[in-house]
């Protein structure tokens, strides 16, 4: 069809548009073209019209070019002009309703009445000074609102990333700390380790970052839709499906919670509230994992067989004759496979390139009065190690039916989940093995024995340092083996909401929540898999194990609550909400271990020969009952000064009958200066001071701490009758832990372009729960009890600036920067924290990995370790420093834990995110660098591949390069063998390696976080002939690369990874 152009000035698009034929119409003012839809031109000759004009401006009295003006329930609008000016003919009705909208801009409607001029001025949906917070109970206006709060979109979450909503956050919002995990790596069903604003509790147990996460002490509290849910949700939930995510910081902010708010709350709101119009969109996308080894430096097989010969592992001076032939016939056969080019890349074998993709369907429907929103999702994750993956499958139906007074709205979601793990292994099983061998035999088989036979006649021990030499496990052989290791769960929830607008002001709301989830994870190992090889001939009928765990979770939450607002002589407004919740969560596990599966085809705990010796099923149940009320109010005197105040009181069967209650509060004040009279006319758009103080609680201790504890002897009986014993002290006294903390922010905001924010944060953590020592005469080393306290202090600070826009275009080039700092000083600890540090000392001794240890006035996240002054170029052994009784210092070889000291913080001494975003004419692309500096980290590499390194394995390259080799050397590492210094070899030869200060190292990174290309056919006109709304194409690019000062290799069990996203979406 032909395109008709016109190019004119000042002219109104539809006067001219009217003066045509029905053709496709192309308008262009000062060259810069705006397309106009046919239906512009079609109207009912039947029904009298009206023409409206007026003009559409920002909140800075600026117009705006390229709004749409359009008849709500229709397609018929127009586009408003360069100069902000529209005219458009609609049914002379006054009940039609005209709607506005703009890129960027919160969209706008009003019936027309009797007038035939109507302007609107449109606000800038990113501003704070109207932006809505949203804790998940109610909505307030954040320029009343004082409490710390970050709102982040669901445009700004997909311009970081496309996997999950914690990958975008971790690059979003520097004061929530995502932990690299340097073990599990990107493992696709690991779940993050994170903390908002530092840490507020001890964790003296083991945390599994595979689990649900419900142990972590200092995890932030998570809300969906008004309703607490878990880690492991939010990791799986549907990033298409998500509205907004709001950041609760401060005491202030976050105290409706109360009870469980001292770790901060991340609020997320779901898609709600449809148009009524049909709408579907779909979004698609391919994700694709690389394998990230760039932190490994291994030798090759050349190198490998070099250092041995250097270590003097093939010349024992007092080796008998058929051992040094064996070592000399090692030698050979080692080079002999070296130079016939054997060098595998072990590494390499168990890696791919993941390729996953995900789908979703999202159907908007219904009518004034009852609205839908169906979605439907798909995502498989393919992560970088053979084998492992996660499969997630969700539907949701969302139903809001309006009548009169009242609104319903229920949310029926069921998702089912599926993770395998690799059957190849973790990555340090393949780190380790020797480059000069080969998991293939002459045939080209794999075999299950990597080492070559030296001698096939004879059992043959070479010397010391291969004891084990006949035989090393190919991780590969176990691969092609029917292992299963797997999790997977079904959850079912159903969310319901009640609405009364009982009059104008007045609301109550009622909110009832229910999850059931069945969860059950399967790890069956065949007979013929390589960790049965060494059982004798007398267990072969113990070889094959399976492990079924079974899981049930059950909760029940209730919510009620009234909302009131009131405005009085124009200048006075208040916001009270009263309310109180209940809920109830149940979780169980059964856990039953068997043993004798002569066949991998027997992939069912049925067929097992008999339970895991010694063994009998097993398992856990918590159940956790939970209160409480609230008041909150809110004032404002003429959106100039404002004052926030909450009142909680919460009851949990987790404490002491005598504690049960505890108490939560916050104040607050804030000072809109740029809404002061003498400030009218200035530029200046949001200028604000605000202090914040109040208590938070978190429930840091397990379900029946409180309680005692009985365990039956099943095996024995007294009289017939069954015995049992205390396992559990009670403690009726136990009580809740409790956060007081202050905020003080500032907020400055010039022209809606330019924006600074900082906070300053300090908070004392009190009643902290940790373990109590008792004396041995009650029959228990500790009882859980409230003492210690934590002090967590620290700074956020965000900066923007959007350099250049035109509105029109839909472009504009904008830069952020954000930079957080957090400190976590212990306070007081318990006696029980004393002893614990003692065994650290002796645990510090035996192993070569720092312990943790507390101590009053101390970080939490401190790195012990021994002072070192480095090698003794003399004989290459290190020298500590120690100090006597008096507290001088003095040089010593000998290595003592006592002596341990504070050698740097694992914290950084501050963290954030850089980042710039461009759009032009539909073409975008964002970047993120996230940064961190002052760090120290111990580096374990350089401890396990260099100095403490078992050379039957593979080490690292600067095991050769860097070692002391002789007096007078100027070396990093110790000597590398015995033979080196024979003169001393009997003090210094293969000296273990314990914590020292010379490897506690600088820890200073840059990462490029996040890269997108995206590109919006919103200027094309044949997005509306073939009747789409919008068709969007994005390309994301997530953890690029990292550039860190210490050397140390990242990922050991599972690799890290590179992720490349291709996704489409549109919009019917």
């Amino acid at each position: 069809m032909k395109k008709k152009q016109l190019y004119g000035r000042g002219v109104p698009m539809l006067c001219i548009a009217c003066q045509l034929t029905v053709a496709p119409l192309f308008f262009s003012s000062r060259v810069q073209a705006v397309p106009v839809a046919p239906t512009l031109l079609t109207t009912a000759q039947t029904q009298e019209m009206r023409t409206i004009k007026g003009i559409v401006r920002d909140v800075n009295n600026q117009p705006l070019p390229g709004a749409t003006i359009r008849i709500k329930g229709t397609s018929t609008g127009v586009v408003s002009d360069v100069d902000g000016n529209y005219t458009i003919t609609v049914p002379d009705d006054p009940n039609t309703t005209l709607l506005v909208s703009f890129v960027g801009m919160k969209p706008q409607e009003q019936k027309i009445g009797k007038s035939t001029a109507l302007n609107f001025i449109l606000e800038e949906d990113a501003t704070v000074l109207d932006q809505v917070v949203v804790n998940g109970v109610f909505e307030r206006k954040a320029n009343t609102f004082t409490g710390s709060v970050r709102t982040i979109g669901k445009d700004d979450l997909k311009r970081v990333g496309n996997s999950n909503v914690l990958q975008s956050l971790k690059n979003l919002d520097p004061s929530i700390m995502f932990f690299d995990n340097m073990s599990l790596g990107s493992d696709p069903n690991a779940m993050p380790e994170m903390v908002l604003r530092g840490k507020s509790s001890i964790n003296m147990e083991d945390v599994d970052l595979k689990a649900t996460y419900q142990n972590d002490p200092n995890a932030p509290l998570f809300v969906l839709d008004g309703f607490e849910t878990s880690l492991q949700k939010i990791m799986d939930l549907d990033m298409d499906r998500v509205e907004s995510l709001t950041i609760l910081k401060d005491a202030s902010a976050k105290a409706i919670y109360g009870s469980k708010a001292a770790n901060g709350v991340i609020v997320i709101e779901l898609k709600k509230n449809p148009s009524g119009d049909l709408r579907v969109t779909y979004n698609g996308s391919m994700e694709i994992e690389a394998p990230d080894l760039s932190s490994y430096d291994l030798c090759n097989a050349a190198e490998k067989l070099e250092v041995e010969q250097a270590f003097g592992m093939f010349n024992d001076p007092g080796a008998d004759f058929e051992s040094q032939r064996m070592m000399i016939k090692m030698y050979n056969q080692r080079q002999s496979a070296v130079k016939s080019g054997i060098n595998t890349d072990w590494i390499s074998k168990p890696l791919r390139l993941g390729v996953g993709n995900k789908h979703s369907l999202s159907v908007e429907l219904g009518d004034k009065a009852l609205q839908a929103i169906v979605d439907l999702s798909y995502q498989n994750i393919k992560g970088v190690m053979k084998g492992s993956d996660r499969t997630n499958i969700s539907g949701a139906i969302s139903l809001l039916y309006r009548h009169q007074n009242f609104l319903f709205r229920n949310q029926l979601t069921i998702t089912s989940n599926e993770a395998h793990d690799s059957k190849y292994g973790t990555f340090d099983e393949y780190t380790k093995l020797n480059p000069y061998y080969t998991p293939y035999d002459q045939y080209g088989h794999l075999t299950d024995n990597i080492v070559p036979s030296l001698d096939p006649e004879n059992s043959v021990t070479v010397n010391a340092w291969y004891e084990d030499i006949e035989f090393e496990a190919n991780p590969l052989y176990n691969a092609q083996l029917n292992t299963l290791l797997q999790d997977k769960y079904v959850d079912i929830t159903n969310n319901f909401e009640l609405q009364w607008f009982v009059m104008t002001g007045l609301k109550a709301t009622a909110r009832f929540g229910l999850t059931e989830q069945r969860s059950r994870s399967d790890e069956f190992y065949p007979s013929d898999h390589l960790k049965f090889a060494s059982y004798s001939t007398d267990r072969l009928t113990e070889k094959g194990s399976y492990d079924l765990e079974n899981g049930e979770q059950h909760s029940l939450s209730g919510k009620f609550d009234v909302q009131y607002n009131k405005n009085f002589l124009s200048v006075h407004d208040i916001f009270v909400n009263a309310g109180f919740d209940l809920s109830r969560k149940q979780s169980s596990t059964n856990l039953q271990q068997a043993e004798g599966f002569p066949s991998d085809k027997m992939t069912d705990i049925i067929f097992a020969r008999q339970y895991l010796k010694d063994a009998k099923p097993k398992g856990t149940e918590e159940t956790v009952k939970d209160f409480g009320y609230y008041l909150s109010a809110n004032y404002s005197y003429d959106n100039r000064l404002n004052f926030d105040a909450t009142f909680r009181q919460s009851a949990s069967s987790m404490y002491g009958a005598n504690s049960r209650w505890g108490k939560f509060w916050s104040v607050g004040g804030s000072w809109n200066i740029h809404n002061e009279s003498w400030m009218e006319g200035s530029n200046i758009t949001q200028l604000r001071l605000r202090a914040t103080t109040g208590s938070t609680g978190s429930q840091s201790s397990a379900a029946y701490n409180a309680l005692a504890s009985y365990e039956y002897f099943l095996d024995k009986t007294y009289g017939g009758q069954l015995g049992a014993q205390l396992l559990n002290m009670r403690n009726e006294d136990l009580k809740w832990q409790e956060k007081v903390e202050q905020n003080y922010g500032f907020d400055f905001n010039y022209k809606n372009r330019y924006s600074f924010t900082f906070e300053y944060y300090h908070s004392i953590t009190n009643n902290a729960v940790n373990p109590l020592s008792l004396a041995p005469s009650t029959g228990f080393t500790t009882v859980q009890e409230n003492v210690g306290k934590v002090l967590n202090r620290g700074f956020d600070l965000r900066a923007g600036a959007t350099v250049w826009q035109q509105p029109a275009d839909r472009s504009y080039l904008s830069f952020s920067l954000m930079i957080s700092r957090n400190k976590n000083i212990l306070k007081e600890i318990s006696e029980a924290m004393r002893s614990y540090n003692e065994q650290q000392e002796k645990l510090a001794t035996e192993g070569n990995v720092p312990v943790q240890k507390y101590y009053d006035g101390v970080s939490m996240d401190a790195i012990w370790a021994m002072p070192s002054l480095g090698i003794d170029p003399a004989n290459g052994r290190e020298i500590y420093i120690a100090k006597d009784e008096n507290g001088n210092p003095y040089r010593t070889y000998t290595y003592d834990a006592a002596q341990q000291v504070i050698c740097g913080d694992e914290l950084p001494k501050f963290q954030g995110n850089a980042g710039v975003n461009f759009e032009y004419k539909g073409f975008g692309i964002n970047a993120v660098l996230t940064y961190q500096y002052g760090a120290k980290m111990y580096n374990q590499t350089l401890v396990d591949k260099v100095e403490n390194a078992d050379m039957k394995y593979n080490v690292d390259r600067r095991i050769y390069t860097d070692r002391w080799r002789k007096p007078g050397d100027i070396a990093l590492y110790k000597a590398i063998s015995e033979e080196v210094y024979v003169s001393e070899k009997q003090q210094f030869a293969s000296e273990k390696t314990y914590p020292t200060s010379r490897f506690v190292q600088k820890r200073n990174e840059l990462k490029i976080s996040s890269l997108q290309l995206s590109y919006d056919f919103f200027r094309h006109d044949f997005v509306k002939k073939i009747g789409l709304e919008r068709i969007l194409l994005r390309f994301n690019a997530n953890d690029l690369f990292t550039f860190s000062s210490i050397d140390i290799e990242r990922g050991t069990s599972y690799p890290f990874a590179r992720t490349f996203n291709f996704s489409l979406n549109v919009t019917l």
